[in-house]
């Protein structure tokens, strides 16, 4: 159960050791059980540590009554769920820093995490990968001392597994059946764990759960408001000058007239499997000597996922053909609706939310997503403690894997396809965004070829210029004309992470004496990150073989959303993957093989055959595309560290305190092998040989180092009033993928008329790590037994988080040449405006991007929390208790430019309320969060975002039965609100996108022995 900003001991016996047995109790007072336990085993621990920390452990059913531990953490004070993912992945935002910033442990030490990384540097732990049922608590260390790991600038989450000898004898079963009402899907689990007391000195445990994951996210998203002034025009396309409806609106809104370009409805279905398991022994070899082992697995294979997709395309066509334009022949409005205006410094400016148009682009799009997640650890220990010396060894063997593939098949029907004499095609569509939900929108299509794919399947290879999209034959037209479309395209991306550790502590104690100990400690880490991506394409697949008879109904159109929708489209059509992967396969390369550059690492090569490499689906690699290039690279770090704390504990000036303070340095040697792209160009490399590239590996080395100092305390003012106080320095490293460390340059297609402009992307291989002062001060008032009042404020001063490079001397160094990086391109003059060659091709232009370490922010918060038991009342009110705290945020700081900094996924309002009535025999408790809006995150800055997520509020529940002494039965149910996540860009009324999950029930039933 989540407990109050209270702190925990950073001595690892008075972490791991049970609550102090109670006094006897008269006959009619309350036997503690379950939640009530669990808060009142907490505030016992957490009252007399030094330590700010925050925990949740296992109720009396030695369970988690939520529905991951990532929904369990939530109920902390300071702690927010992030809810972008599809997958119920469950990363978190701690103390108003997104998840990345935070560092995750296992029992104080570090294993692999299983992190694929994001370009928004909020990749952190999937807490969703682990079983709750492993673990006997999980602390979340919000002022970390020099004793523990550092790497957490936001803190960190220590997942515990209590050691063989601290378990009772025995062991319990469990069942469940977990229900999702949205596409009536059930999962069964199961789990069990048995504890061994071979001899009084020698005990072994294993725990293994398994679970099967099946459920579904139903969303309706706007992919983007594009400012049409100029093309919006009603009727048969004419001139702008001869329009009508143009010359009025552009006469009413100079600020311009913007409309969605493009409106998607999909259903992300996720179906696998999650096992989990942990086991270890310890050996009291003697008085004072121990050996022990703990080791844990966790795979989370979610093999089956599948995404399903339906656009309506405004923006984009057949040659931009298929667009809503002033140039477009056949696509166009039929009506407007009353646009929503605003004011801006240019003049009003019109969104049109409401339209319908004919002959438009219309993409069934079909997607197979297979994602895993997996990691496994084995901590081996050598402990020997009396009473003055406590000497522990360990060591950290620990192994990571995610894969996250997609393989992705679009039927694209064109405009242009079988144009009667009216020249119209007879798709039709009718778009309303809804008003300020998405929840309310419309997004109806109509066209008239009942399996969208063309009689002909898709005879016509991709065109050197389009890698992804065979065709039809336009009918009508040159053979040579694309009509319908068929896409081959999707993104793959796989990660290693490997790390070995080995680490020595040595603490003496002081008995009698102010100092009351004195701790060192050493470290030795080495870290392997392996990244590889690939891009699927169509080339040489034998898309001829796709027919009519492979296009099926989608199984979702029934129950999309849950039936709440306003209006969606029903003609939407699906295929059987793998049947169309074993018709368009093996690909044919005899007509355009690739060429890649020789020398390449091993793991670069997603595998290879003809003299290509071909993605896991056996497609030929887009290698110029970034999903290539950008995320094939290895990251190596080695890391020594040692530490120094003392620990004092007596009187001072007639108070009670308690505390430590030290220092800890930790040095990093980190060494990257990345793949560089010069010369890239996604037209010509399309073409038959020469290709006109060039493609290397380039090693990338660096070293940085840190002194840490901490000191914290906790002062006991009166009996049952505590005040804390903590300072440290910490700092956390950016993961791998977030920050790609490949440079890379594309040269301008001569195609393409207009000055040639060469496209740098900077790598960001030598960013340091983000770094903070924090303070942390807490007042904490224990009014009853169970029973407490507290407020914690805390504040931290951030340096170096990343954002896009601004300085005009880096985008466009005089002589090419930036960080030992040689652009490719000779001498460059900036006149103010552009980025100019001078060198062998005057007349071009260069355009460099990149990111940097940027200006320092604070960020700043207060925790309030209160924890009662109503145990005092009268009658059966004394079974009552609950627990409530509320999180503010305030981040202060501006970018570069002179911009507030946002941070994504950090709310600046958090409250949970929980209640709860419990007695012998029967348990109920009730949970309400509330999260208020936040921005997400741009690209691979801080610089915030036009996306805003609403503001959310969520009911749960559980209840629980004592059948018998060692058989009980539980029921959770999960989002009883029925609450959407809803996106808007900037206002309201400019809808993004809405998820909608629906409820989940969970009945388990559970035995001990």
């Amino acid at each position: 159960m989540a407990t109050p900003g209270f702190a925990q001991n950073t001595d690892t016996d008075s972490q791991a050791s049970a609550p102090q047995a109670e006094e006897p109790r008269p006959a009619d007072q309350i036997v503690v059980t379950g939640f009530r336990r669990a808060y009142a085993d907490a505030l016992n621990i957490k009252r007399e540590s030094d330590q700010i920390t925050d925990s949740i452990s296992s109720d009396g059913l030695g369970r988690f009554p939520d529905l991951n531990v990532g929904e369990a953490i939530q109920r902390i004070p300071g702690v927010q769920i992030n809810r972008e993912a599809d997958s119920r992945n469950a990363t978190i935002s701690l103390r108003g820093l997104p998840g990345s910033f935070a560092r995750t442990t296992l029992n104080g030490g570090g294993f692999a995490d299983p992190i694929l990384g994001s370009a928004t540097n909020t990749s952190s732990t999937p807490l969703g990968a682990f079983n709750s049922d492993i673990f006997s608590s999980i602390t979340v260390i919000k002022s970390p001392s020099a004793a523990n790991l550092a790497g957490g600038l936001s803190g960190n989450v220590d997942l515990k597994i209590a050691p063989a000898l601290g378990r009772k004898q025995g062991g319990w079963v469990k069942a469940s059946y977990e229900y999702n009402d949205l596409g009536d899907l059930g999962s069964p689990a199961f789990s069990a764990g048995y504890n061994a007391h071979i001899t009084d000195n020698f005990a072994v445990f294993g725990v293994v759960a398994w679970k099967d994951e099946k459920f579904r996210r139903d969303s309706m998203s706007v992919n983007s408001w594009a400012n049409k002034l100029g093309s919006i025009q009603v009727g048969n396309q004419a001139v702008p000058a001869s329009n009508p409806t143009y010359q009025a609106l552009m006469a009413q809104y100079p600020g311009g007239v913007y409309y969605p370009t493009q409106v998607r409805q999909f259903v992300r279905l996720n179906k696998g499997h999650l096992l989990t398991g942990a086991g270890g022994y310890e050996w009291q070899a003697t008085d004072t000597l121990k050996f022990g082992a703990t080791g844990f697995y966790t795979e989370r294979n979610l093999d089956q996922g599948t995404n399903h997709l339906l656009y309506i395309d405004t923006s984009a066509g057949n040659n931009g053909t298929g667009a809503l334009s002033a140039t477009s022949a056949v696509a166009h409005f039929t009506s407007l609706g009353t646009p929503y205006v605003v004011q801006t410094p240019t003049g009003p400016r019109a969104y049109i939310n409401q339209f319908t148009a004919e002959n438009l682009q219309t993409y069934d799009s079909i997607r197979s997503e297979p994602a895993k997640q997996k990691t496994w650890a084995i901590n081996p220990t050598i402990e020997f403690k009396d009473d003055q010396w406590r000497v522990t060894a360990q060591g950290t063997i620990s192994r990571a894997q995610v894969l996250a593939n997609q393989i992705e098949l679009d039927i694209i029907q064109n405009p242009y396809r079988n144009l009667g004499s009216a020249g119209l095609n007879g798709i039709t569509a009718s778009v309303y965004t809804g008003g300020t939900s998405l929840q309310n929108a419309v997004f109806v299509l109509n066209t008239p070829n009942a399996s969208h794919i063309p009689a002909g399947g898709y005879p016509l290879a991709s065109p050197a210029n389009q890698a992804t999209q065979a065709g039809a034959q336009m009918p009508g037209v040159a053979a040579a004309t694309l009509g319908d479309r068929f896409g081959v395209t999707g993104t793959n991306g796989q990660s290693w992470n490997a790390l070995d550790a080995v680490q020595l502590d040595i603490e003496r104690s002081f008995a009698g004496s102010f100092l009351s100990g004195f701790q060192v400690g050493m470290r030795y880490e080495n870290n392997e990150y392996t990244s590889i991506g690939s891009r699927n394409t169509s080339i040489g697949a034998v898309t001829a073989n796709v027919t009519p008879a492979m296009s099926l109904a989608n199984p979702y159109v029934n129950d999309f959303f849950g039936g709440t929708a306003g209006g969606y489209t029903s003609n939407w059509r699906s295929m059987d993957v793998n049947q169309v992967l074993g018709a368009i396969t093996p690909v044919v390369l005899t007509t355009r093989p690739s060429q890649y550059a020789n020398g390449l690492p091993p793991q670069f090569a997603m595998g290879q055959q003809y003299g290509v490499f071909l993605t896991p689906y056996g497609l030929v690699n887009n290698y110029w595309d970034p999903n290539y290039w950008n995320n094939n690279f290895t990251n190596t770090k080695k890391v020594m560290s040692a530490y120094a704390m003392a620990k004092f504990d007596g009187d001072l000036f007639g108070i009670h305190v308690r505390g430590n303070a030290g220092v800890r340095y930790e040095a990093t040697t980190q060494k990257i092998d990345a793949l560089d792209c010069r010369n890239c160009l996604a037209g010509l490399s399309l073409l038959p040989l020469p290709i006109n590239h060039s493609m290397s590996t380039r090693t990338y080395k660096q070293s940085y180092d840190y002194w840490l100092p901490s000191a914290m305390f906790a002062a006991d003012l009166a009996k049952n009033l505590v005040f804390r106080g903590a300072y440290y320095q910490t700092y956390v490293r950016p993961q791998p993928r977030d920050n790609v460390p490949t440079t890379t340059m594309q040269i301008p297609d001569p195609a393409v008329l207009g000055t040639p402009t060469y496209n740098v992307i900077i790598g960001a291989t030598n960013l340091s790590p983000y770094t903070s002062d924090s303070y942390d001060l807490s007042l904490e008032w224990y009014n009853r037994p169970g029973g407490a009042f507290a407020i914690a404020v805390y504040q931290k001063d951030i340096q170096g988080y990343v954002g896009p490079i601004t300085d005009r001397r880096v985008l466009c160094p005089a002589n090419g040449i930036y960080n030992g990086i040689d652009f490719g391109l000779g001498a460059l003059q900036d006149d103010g405006t552009n980025c100019n060659i001078v060198g062998s091709n005057p007349g071009a232009r260069v355009q460099a991007s990149g990111v940097t370490n940027q200006k320092p922010m604070r960020v700043r918060g207060v925790e309030v929390s209160v924890q009662q038991n109503l145990d005092f009342l009268p009658g059966f009110l004394k079974y009552l208790g609950g627990a409530a705290n509320y999180t503010y945020t305030d981040i202060d700081g501006k970018d570069a430019q002179g911009n507030p900094i946002t941070l994504p996924s950090v709310a600046k309002h958090n409250i949970n309320l929980i209640g709860y009535y419990e007695t012998k025999l029967f348990g109920v408790r009730v949970v309400f969060n509330h999260r208020g809006k936040y921005d997400l995150a741009a690209g691979n800055s801080f610089v915030g975002d036009a996306r805003t997520v609403k503001a959310r509020s969520q009911l749960d529940a559980s209840a629980s039965l004592n059948i018998m002494k060692n058989f009980s039965i539980s029921v959770d149910a999960f989002n009883l609100t029925n609450a959407t996540r809803s996106e808007y860009e900037n206002d309201p009324m400019l809808p993004r996108r809405i998820d909608y999950d629906g409820r989940t029930y969970t009945l388990t039933i559970r035995s001990n022995f």
